[in-house]
C-alpha cells in the first residue's frame, strides 16, 4: 500500500474510509471505516462537492504525516489490501436521504436573539461599545429591568453568548427562548423524534437549564447547518470545516446539539448550553487517515472541547490513536465513538480503545438493533433506528446506525457537563453509566440504554474510566429503582476443586466436610445492583439438636471492598438464638456501592459429635437468600466429643473431706456421672 511519499504505510496511517454516500456504497483499499447510518429511501437534494470542496490527493506519499495533513489518496494510488485489512460494507452502510414532510431549508441569514443585562451604571455609549465588541445588533430593550434584546446570527449564537457571559460588564446573558403551554419545542421535526422521549429528554426539557456551557468536537466531514451553534473549528484538508460536502458530520452535530425551540429542523439532545466545534478529518467521500484523526483529537483537546465525538469505526487497533485518546482524557475530555454496523461482536476502534465510551444501537423496544455491533467495545447504548437529523444546508433525513446512537450519547455528555461544569470527565461518564435503563444484555448494551433525565438528577461523584476491549466495562448500570439488595448464601465443597480456578461456589449441598473442620461461607451479591437500597439479612445455623452438636458459631466476618455493613464489623452484627438455643442467628444490614459483584464472607466449624446430628444434614439458612446443607459428616478420630466437668466446694480447710462430682458427657451417646471422695 502506498502513502504520501511512496514509503511503506506505517500502521497508524491506515486509511479510514466512510461508506455512507447518497445512493452508492464506496469501497476503498486499506483498512476501512463505516459510518453507521441508513437513510430512508426517497432522495433529497444533497450538497455536491465543488472543485474547491474536494481535496486533491497528493500522489507523493510520505512515511510520516506532514505538518498540515493532506487528503487521502484516491483508490488508484493504493495497492490491493489483504483480506484482514479490509472490512466489507453491509447494506446498512448505504445512505439514501429522504426529505422530511415538515422541514424546509433554513435561510443562511437566519437570526436568533439574546437577552443581556449590563452592569448598573452602564451608559448608552457603554452599551453600544459592549455590543460592538461582543457581537450582534440591539433590536429592543426593557428599560424597567435594564434588559437589552440583541439579534445575532443563528450559527454564531453560542459563541456570541459565551462572549457576553465572559464580559465583566455583563450581569447576565441568556438565549431569548420561546415558550408555550404544552412546553414542547417548536422544531418542525420534533414529532418524529421518538428517541427523545425514550431517553427521558421530555422530562428534562423545560425544567433543566444548564448553569454553564460546554463544547462537542464533532470529528467528521464538517458541519454545515444554521440549526447548530458552531464555535471554532479545523480542517485536515485546509478547507472550511463549516462546509460539509458529505452530510454525515451535519447529521451527527444536529442529533447531538441542534438548537431547540427555534422553529427549524430538529431538537438536539443537548437542547441548551452546548456548542459544536466542527473538526473536519474526513473528506467529501468520507475518507480519512489515522494521522488526520489524531491531529483532530489533539486540536479539539487543545481548543477547549469537553466532548469528542467520533462516529466511525475500524477493526484495526492503533496505538497512536490510543495515545491521542489518552491525551484527551488526561485533559478532562469525554470521548465517544460508534461501535459499527456489521452486527458482529468483534471489537472496533476507537470504540474499543480505553477511555472511550463505545456506543451500540437499540430499537424502539429497547432491543439491540439488528445491524448493531456489540461486545467488549460497547460501554453504553442509545436509540439508533429511524433517528431524525438535519441535512447539510437544510431539510431533515431519518437515519439508522450506531453513529446516531453515539451522537446522542455525546450530546448527553456535553449537556451534563454544561449543567455541572465542576464535574470531571470520569464523573460525567459515571453518571451516564449508572443512570441507564436496562436493555438487552451487558454484552449488547454495556451499562444499558442512555437515560438523560436520570443522569441529570445524579449527583454522584463516582468516577468511571472505560476499560475498552478486550475486557470491557466497568459495569455501573443499569439503574435499579427502589429495589433492595439481594444475596445468595454460598459455600465450598471439601476438598477444593482442581479446576476451574477459582473453584465455583455451591448454593445447595456442601460435601466432603468432617467434624472439627472449618468451612468457608459467604453471602454473595450479584453484579448489577448499583442504586439498590440496603437490606437486612439473618444467617441461621443448626448449632445443636438438644444434646447433639451441630455447627459452631460464625466467625471471621469480612466484606468485599464495595460492600459495607451498617455499624461495621463486629459492631453491626447482632447475635440471637431460637428454638430453645438450637438455632443461632446472626443479623446484619448490608449495602453495595457499585455494579460489581460483592459479598460478606464468614466461616463455621463442624462441632465434635456433629456426625450424630439428627436428620440428613446440617443447615445454614437465610430468609429469601437460600439454604446450604452440610452432608452429615463422619466422626472425627479418637474421642474429641468427650467433655469433663468437675464440681465441688470452692475452698476447704485443713483436714476437711472434699466430695466432688465428675461429669463426663459423650456428645454422641449421652451423659454419665461419677462421684468420688478426695
Amino acid at each position: 500500500m502506498a502513502t504520501r511519499s511512496g514509503q511503506p504505510h506505517s500502521p497508524w496511517l491506515r486509511r479510514l474510509v466512510t461508506l455512507v454516500v447518497a445512493f452508492q456504497v464506496a469501497s476503498f483499499t486499506g483498512a476501512t471505516v463505516a459510518f453507521a447510518d441508513t437513510v430512508s429511501a426517497t432522495p433529497t437534494p444533497t450538497v455536491e462537492p465543488s472543485a474547491s470542496d474536494t481535496p486533491t490527493p497528493d500522489p507523493s506519499p510520505s512515511e510520516t504525516p506532514s505538518e498540515t495533513p493532506a487528503p487521502d489518496p484516491t483508490p488508484s494510488d493504493t495497492t490491493t489490501p489483504t483480506p484482514s485489512d479490509t472490512t466489507t460494507p453491509t447494506p446498512t452502510d448505504t445512505a439514501t436521504p429522504t426529505p422530511s414532510d415538515t422541514a424546509t431549508p433554513s435561510p443562511s441569514g437566519r437570526t436568533t436573539s439574546l437577552i443581556v443585562k449590563f452592569a448598573p451604571g452602564f451608559s448608552a455609549s457603554d452599551v453600544t461599545a459592549a455590543i460592538a465588541n461582543d457581537g450582534g445588533t440591539e433590536s429592543s430593550s426593557i428599560h424597567a429591568l435594564g434588559l437589552h434584546v440583541i439579534d445575532v446570527p443563528a450559527a454564531d449564537n453560542g459563541a456570541i453568548l459565551d462572549a457576553y457571559r465572559a464580559d465583566s460588564g455583563v450581569v447576565s446573558a441568556d438565549r431569548d427562548r420561546s415558550r408555550d403551554a404544552e412546553a414542547a419545542p417548536s422544531d418542525p421535526s420534533y414529532g418524529d423524534q421518538w428517541s427523545l422521549s425514550q431517553i427521558g429528554w421530555d422530562n428534562a426539557y423545560g425544567s433543566v437549564t444548564p448553569a454553564g456551557t460546554s463544547t462537542i468536537a464533532v470529528l467528521d466531514t464538517g458541519v454545515q447547518s444554521s440549526d447548530v451553534s458552531t464555535i471554532g473549528g479545523w480542517s485536515a484538508f485546509g478547507s472550511d470545516p463549516t462546509n460539509d460536502p458529505n452530510g454525515h458530520g451535519t447529521w451527527m452535530a444536529s442529533i447531538a446539539a441542534a438548537q431547540t425551540d427555534n422553529g427549524s429542523g430538529i431538537a438536539g439532545v443537548a437542547y441548551d448550553g452546548v456548542n459544536v466545534m466542527p473538526v473536519q478529518v474526513l473528506d467529501a467521500n468520507g475518507t480519512g487517515q489515522d494521522s488526520d484523526i489524531i491531529n483532530g483529537v489533539v486540536y479539539a483537546t487543545d481548543h477547549g472541547a469537553n466532548v469528542v465525538l467520533m462516529s466511525f469505526s475500524n477493526p484495526g487497533y492503533s496505538q497512536a490513536l490510543q495515545d491521542a485518546v489518552d491525551y484527551a482524557w488526561s485533559h478532562g475530555v469525554v470521548v465517544v465513538a460508534a461501535t459499527g454496523n456489521d452486527g458482529v461482536s468483534t471489537p472496533t476502534y476507537p470504540a474499543g480503545d480505553a477511555k472511550v465510551m463505545g456506543v451500540s444501537a437499540t430499537d424502539r423496544s429497547d432491543g439491540l438493533a439488528s445491524f448493531s455491533n456489540f461486545g467488549a467495545d460497547t460501554f453504553i447504548a442509545a436509540p439508533g433506528v429511524g433517528i431524525a437529523a438535519d441535512n447539510a444546508g437544510g431539510e431533515v433525513s431519518t437515519i439508522s446506525g450506531t453513529s446516531a446512537s453515539a451522537a446522542e450519547v455525546a450530546g448527553a455528555a456535553a449537556f451534563l457537563q454544561a449543567n455541572d461544569p465542576s464535574a470531571s470527565n470520569a464523573v460525567i461518564v459515571g453518571r451516564l453509566a449508572e443512570s441507564t435503563d436496562a436493555a438487552g444484555t451487558s454484552d449488547q448494551t454495556g451499562n444499558g440504554r442512555l437515560n438523560l433525565s436520570r443522569a441529570l438528577g445524579d449527583t454522584s461523584s463516582n468516577g468511571v474510566t472505560p476499560v475498552g476491549a478486550p475486557g470491557g466495562g466497568p459495569f455501573e448500570g443499569p439503574y435499579v429503582a427502589d429495589a433492595k439488595l439481594n444475596g445468595t448464601i454460598q459455600g465450598q465443597n471439601n476438598p477444593a476443586c482442581v479446576s476451574p480456578s477459582p473453584c465455583p461456589w455451591q448454593t445447595t449441598n456442601l460435601n466432603g466436610w468432617s467434624e472439627l473442620q472449618t468451612a468457608p461461607l459467604r453471602l454473595d451479591f450479584a453484579g448489577g445492583q448499583a442504586g439498590s437500597t440496603s437490606n437486612t439479612f439473618t444467617i441461621s445455623i443448626d448449632h445443636s439438636n438438644g444434646q447433639t452438636a451441630g455447627l459452631e458459631s460464625l466467625t471471621n466476618f469480612a466484606t468485599s471492598p464495595n460492600v459495607s455493613l451498617a455499624g461495621g464489623i463486629p459492631g453491626g452484627i447482632t447475635f440471637s438464638t431460637s428454638s430453645g438455643g438450637d438455632i443461632w442467628n446472626y443479623t446484619f444490614t448490608a449495602s453495595i456501592s457499585n455494579n460489581l459483584e460483592g459479598f460478606v464472607s464468614f466461616n463455621t466449624r463442624l462441632r465434635a459429635g456433629a456426625h450424630a446430628f439428627s436428620g440428613a444434614s446440617l443447615q445454614v439458612k437465610t430468609s429469601g437468600s437460600g439454604t446450604l446443607s452440610f452432608t452429615k459428616p463422619g466422626a472425627a478420630p479418637g474421642t474429641p466429643d468427650l467433655t469433663l466437668t468437675k464440681t465441688a466446694l470452692t475452698a476447704v480447710g485443713p483436714g476437711q473431706v472434699l466430695t466432688y462430682t465428675l461429669s463426663y458427657r459423650n456428645l454422641a451417646t449421652g451423659t454419665n456421672n461419677a462421684t468420688g471422695v478426695q
